[in-house]
């Protein structure tokens, strides 16, 4: 019978061992299953974001070359920069190695695009900026703007931005869609193993009941049995002999008590404290699974901070603001206690538990480890033993457990390292693992960081172009809203900022322009025909408006813009035109003032000339008549010259034949030709020195002279002292003419020297002039190195200030010395026989011996053999020989020539170049032979003087 018994406890046991195997079954395939399907949801988000972010990026590059391409091409048209123009063209193979592994990854939908957009791009490169260039270099900005095909060309332009824009749109939006899918694939499996945990506790706890009930029953039922025959009853009792577990034992023990109850007392009692057991292991299982649940419960816990964490690194594209939220919910999500994080690549960090000398400490510690990271791309755990200050109140040893975990781009470089640490607890592999999947998404975070960034870069890149263009750009879609600006029209309609103009609708706008503009109604009606594309509307419109307390005149006019061939908004183009106003309004003022100066003498030229002819005069008659034909003779002469002068000196063809002058001759020369029609004024001529000697052109200086003292007269005509001050001082001397006239008014002063300029009032216009002789007066200072200004009160008279260099006695007599010993020599290399000739003379006349070669090895040569003074060199010569650059070269790679100074006179603006082959000066052609001669000049004194001295000052274009 005790046999039996232990046959039966087995079964029963085996019964409830099976239901726990049972179920840790299920919740270890469960777990597995839920395991293998998030990292396969994983692997598969990352694969599909990788590939996406590449394209993203090939897309981005593509649209960074194009847009500088484009900012390039149109730079040149702005500014004609051939550098620009190199330079957009050099962007075609960078851009097509791009379009070509765009097009390999892509697939037949997006390779109808890229093809177009391949298309584009060799048409643009190939035909579209040649077509433009030759255009631009044929007509100039004016061609470029009345060329039929630059609608066509920028309506290309903005296709391809559009289209780039909305790919780059569906990658992004494709990324997000795949990080959707991908979270909600975690979240059904997730809610997956939930559930099949459900599932499995519910069949636990039915299986339970089951067999508790098949356990509970029959025990009622004898325990009701044997209360009944307790008590004395009797009751008959059914023995269920098919049973064969351990009830059935019982239940045949039971039967057998009935008969001899006593006898099997003692057994009885036994076998009640073994059920007793086994509901005290059922409880204890029960237990076990609350902890599983409550387990569950945690990890829900620990996925929903997860989420929270990834919510909010998406929800900000400011990086600091994310740094902080990374360590933040970093701490909540892995338990630790401190931690921080830095960026590796630029300047930023946050950190949470810690101070900003721990932090500092912390930034030196973590270097010592970029170089595994980089290596190993894993997070590196590092027990250490906790200083004194991070034990507070502990006596004992504590140790402090750091891990160091790299966020690695997509492209695998380190971009960043996060450190966190615990106090006595290690980190798990699971916490590793944990650490790298999170990793991941701060890198996602940061790249998409850095996008915005870069994108943002271009959009204030692209703002700041517009931002540098002179003239006034607005933007405004259909409805007359303004879409962009620049910093030029926000002048114009008094703003202070771009954002206060920004999106603002037509009626208000308008109204800002209408309050400041003097003729609003007539640009009113332009800026709304324009819009409602009215075929009656104006081709351009001039305005008037204030800015910066000075009128402007301003002329305005509009192009449409047009994408996808629809009109979407129109471009106004507000450009500055007071100068040219000025300069139409001087000319025509001019055309009525040359028209009285050249009828007046001419009119007594024709009146005298008809008199001696049609009558008979005594011959003193005739002598005055002829005095005072010649006079007027003389004075279109002088009129004329002037024209002349104006048209050589804006040309860049007048000479000047420079030499030492002393200045003190000159003036007192000038002053006793003024004096004979100036009756009714007197002049001082005030010197601190009789020999100051300047190095210019003799006539031009008496020109200049002339002019001014005459104008000191004619201006004083109440008469007056006109006083001339000479004064050295170092380096320069300083002639100040001054009289006692009507003065000029403050206004008038900066425009004084701008040609056909008169001062408007009717003291001036009563005189009578040009306007012509202070701009040649202010063009001869400027050849000489030197300078003016003025100085006027009005009613009270003016005094012009002429500031030349001085040249020391020291200096002339060296070089008149070193003249009388023999002549300097030098060799020109020049191809062209005129501009040769040209400079042959020009240096002959400065004492120079000059020799001229057209070939470079005939030029080497006679270098080698008498090395001249300074050589003169071209750089483009005859066609398949040495050019200038080779020898330049050949002369500097030669100890014995190394020393000759070589000024080069080239075509070709590349003087950063010449300079870097060791040339002593570049001169671009044209230029005025006399600033050859200078130039040499002055490097002659440079290297004679050893005390600073200078003969001749340099130019401001040396």
């Amino acid at each position: 019978m005790k046999t039996k018994l232990k046959v039966g406890r087995k079964n029963i046991s085996s019964q409830f061992i099976l239901l726990i195997v049972v179920f840790f079954v299920m919740f270890t395939i469960g777990s597995v299953m839920l395991i293998n399907d998030q990292k396969n949801i994983a692997e598969t988000f990352d694969e599909k974001r990788q590939e996406l972010m590449k394209k993203e990026k090939l897309v981005i590059a593509i649209k960074t070359d194009l847009n500088s391409a484009f900012l390039q091409a149109r730079g040149y048209i702005a500014f004609g920069e051939q550098d620009m123009y190199q330079q957009a063209i050099s962007r075609k193979e960078p851009l097509q190695q791009h379009i070509d592994e765009l097009f390999l990854s892509a697939d037949e939908k997006d390779q109808v695009m890229i093809r177009n957009l391949d298309y584009f791009v060799n048409s643009y490169f190939t035909e579209t900026m040649p077509k433009f260039k030759d255009v631009y270099d044929k007509q100039g900005i004016e061609g470029i703007k009345k060329n039929q095909d630059r609608k066509e060309a920028t309506a290309g332009i903005e296709k391809v931005q559009e289209d780039l824009n909305e790919y780059q749109q569906q990658l992004s939006d494709e990324i997000n869609i795949a990080y959707m899918v991908a979270s909600k694939d975690i979240n059904q499996s997730q809610w997956f193993f939930i559930g099949l945990l459900g599932f499995s506790l519910l069949v636990l706890i039915v299986l339970t009941r089951i067999l508790l009930k098949q356990v509970g029953k029959p025990l009622n039922e004898l325990a009701y049995v044997a209360s009944e025959i307790a008590n004395g009853k009797d009751l008959s009792y059914e023995l269920d002999e098919k049973r064969e577990d351990e009830i059935g034992v019982l239940s045949k023990a039971f039967y057998k008590m009935v008969v001899s109850l006593q006898a099997n007392e003692q057994e009885l009692l036994a076998q009640n404290e073994e059920l007793t057991a086994q509901q005290d292991e059922l409880h204890s299982q029960q237990d076990e699974l609350q902890n599983a649940l409550d387990k569950m419960k945690e990890r829900e816990h620990e996925l929903e901070a997860r989420n929270n964490f990834i919510d909010e690194l998406t929800n900000s594209l400011k990086k600091q603001e994310v740094l902080d939220n990374i360590v933040k919910n970093m701490r909540n999500v892995m338990k630790v206690d401190h931690g921080f994080i830095a960026l590796l690549t630029e300047q930023g960090h946050a950190s949470i538990g810690l101070s900003e000398h721990a932090m500092a400490q912390a930034l030196t510690y973590i270097n010592s480890y970029v170089a595994i990271l980089k290596e190993e791309h894993q997070p590196v755990v590092i027990k250490r033993q906790c200083e004194q200050s991070e034990q507070l109140h502990h006596e004992k040893e504590l140790y402090v457990y750091d891990v160091v975990v790299p966020v690695v781009s997509s492209t695998g470089e380190l971009i960043a390292c996060m450190c966190y640490s615990r106090y006595a607890n290690d980190f798990s592999e699971n916490d590793l693992d944990t650490f790298s999947a999170l990793s991941k998404q701060v890198a996602l975070t940061l790249e998409k960081i850095n996008i915005y960034e870069e994108s943002e870069h271009d959009r204030l890149l692209s703002q700041d172009v517009l931002n540098s263009i002179k003239e006034g750009i607005q933007l405004v879609d259909a409805s007359g809203k303004v879409l962009q600006v620049n910093t030029n029209i926000c002048e114009i309609f008094g703003s202070q900022h771009s954002k206060t103009v920004l999106n603002s609708p037509l009626d208000e706008w308008t109204k800002q322009i209408s309050e400041r503009v003097d003729n609003s109604e007539e640009l009113l009606a332009f800026i709304n025909d324009t819009i409602d594309m009215s075929k009656n509307r104006q081709s351009t419109v001039m305005y008037r408006v204030n800015i910066a307390g000075s009128n402007r005149v301003i002329q305005v006019y509009s192009e449409y813009v047009y994408r996808n061939r629809q009109r979407f908004g129109v471009l106004f183009v507000h450009r500055d035109i007071t100068k040219e106003f000025e300069v139409d309004q001087m000319k025509s003022e001019f055309v009525s003032t040359v028209s009285h100066e050249l009828r007046t003498p001419l009119a007594s030229v024709l009146g005298f000339t008809e008199l001696m002819l049609n009558k008979t005069l005594r011959p003193e008659r005739q002598t005055k008549y002829l005095n005072t034909i010649y006079q007027e003779a003389q004075r279109l002469t002088a009129l004329i010259n002037d024209f002349l002068d104006v048209q050589k000196m804006e040309s860049g063809t007048q000479t000047y034949h420079k030499n030492y002058v002393d200045l003190v001759p000159i003036l007192k020369q000038v002053v006793n030709v003024q004096q004979i029609n100036a009756g009714k004024h007197t002049f001082d001529i005030i010197t601190s020195s009789e020999n100051l000697v300047v190095f210019g052109d003799e006539d031009k200086l008496i020109q200049l002279f002339n002019n001014l003292i005459h104008n000191a007269v004619k201006y004083s005509p109440d008469g007056g002292n006109v006083q001339i001050k000479v004064l050295a001082e170092h380096d320069k001397v300083y002639i100040a003419i001054k009289d006692e006239g009507i003065g000029i008014p403050e206004e008038a002063i900066n425009k004084l020297f701008t040609k056909f300029y008169r001062v408007d009032n009717s003291d001036m216009r009563k005189i009578g002039g040009t306007g012509l002789g202070l701009s040649i007066v202010k063009e001869i200072v400027k050849s000489h190195q030197g300078e003016i200004k003025v100085d006027s009160e009005w009613k009270k008279g003016s005094t012009f200030t002429i500031s030349l260099p001085l040249m020391t006695t020291h200096s002339v007599e060296q070089l008149d010395q070193e003249k009388e010993e023999g002549k300097r020599s030098i060799i020109i290399i020049e191809d062209d026989k005129s501009l040769a000739s040209l400079l042959q003379v020009e240096l002959k006349e400065s004492g120079f011996y000059v020799r001229h070669f057209d070939r470079g090895e005939a030029a080497i040569e006679a270098i080698q053999a008498n090395p001249p003074e300074a050589i003169v060199l071209d750089i483009m010569l005859h066609e398949h020989e040495m050019n200038g650059w080779d020898i330049l070269k050949t002369l500097k790679d030669d100890p014995n020539t190394e020393h000759i100074p070589i000024f080069i006179s080239s075509a070709l603006d590349e003087k950063n170049k010449g300079m870097e082959f060791g040339a002593y000066a570049y001169l671009v052609k044209p230029y005025q032979p006399s600033k050859l001669t200078n130039t040499i000049l002055q490097m002659i004194v440079e290297k004679n003087e050893g005390n600073g001295e200078i003969l001749v000052p340099r130019s401001d274009t040396e």
